[in-house]
């Protein structure tokens, strides 16, 4: 009899449990990655393309053994040499295509919603 009693018990803490999880997910708003970072490594930009929110910041870190820049419209994070990084933060939105000066084949984009 302990069981069933055990049972039915349970089922009512997991009913009680579902309802107050709902009525508190309302006011839980999911977490928004304020920074992200774009790593420099083997002569690409990973990931190439962001999207990031109005005000967040990006770091740009150069793992190759030869210098580079993150170099936009409005953006320029200076030579980066190996190890070096640079924060550059995006309070407006747009799309904001960037190359490195010195190699010009590599290209990203980060986009601010």
């Amino acid at each position: 009899m302990t069981s069933g009693t055990s049972s039915a018990g349970s089922a009512l803490w997991s009913r009680r449990s579902f309802f107050i999880a709902c009525s508190i997910a309302s006011f839980i708003r999911p977490a928004r990655a304020e920074a992200t970072t774009v790593e420099i490594h083997q002569f690409k930009f990973a990931p190439a393309e962001i999207e990031v929110a109005a005000g967040a910041t990006v770091t740009f870190s150069n793992l190759d053994l030869v210098p580079h820049t993150a170099t936009g419209d409005g953006f320029d994070t200076g030579t980066l040499k190996k190890g070096e990084s640079k924060e550059i933060t995006f309070s407006e939105a747009g799309d904001f295509p960037y190359l490195c000066t010195f190699h010009r084949h590599m290209k990203g984009r980060v986009r601010v919603r």
